[in-house]
């Protein structure tokens, strides 16, 4: 008997942790993803690059919205910042709501784009 109580403990404590596990790998796998998007922008207007960063957290199922990601454009420099919250069932009919945030930032050194007044070549 207690044999089966230690073990549905533990495959209780499992279950949450991958759950867990699941969230933040998706997370990073968003936050990767918007770090792709903001450094290699190019000439991409702000609102565009909002919108691919808010598909991409469609595609991952994740329960952001619009209002809750931002994109900043001054000069060659791009800063996006997205924050959510998702709830996870850590232990069986017991949800936890975990607290999502991150800022990425990217320089364009396209065309025309200079490194410390030096311009790039091909």
């Amino acid at each position: 008997m207690k044999t089966i109580i230690k073990l549905l403990i533990a495959a209780a404590i499992l279950n949450g942790t991958a759950r867990v596990g699941m969230a933040a790998a998706k997370y990073y796998e968003f936050k990767d993803q918007s770090q792709q998007f903001v450094t290699f922008a190019g000439d991409t207007s702000a609102g565009d690059l909002q919108q691919q960063i808010m598909d991409q957290a469609t595609t991952l199922h994740l329960p952001v919205a619009l209002d809750n990601i931002e994109v900043v454009r001054n000069g060659l420099k791009t800063t996006a910042s997205a924050s959510y919250t998702q709830p996870v069932e850590v232990f069986p009919n017991y949800t936890y709501p975990i607290n999502f945030h991150f800022s990425v930032e990217g320089v364009y050194l396209g065309q025309g784009a200079s490194v410390h007044g030096n311009p790039l070549r091909n």
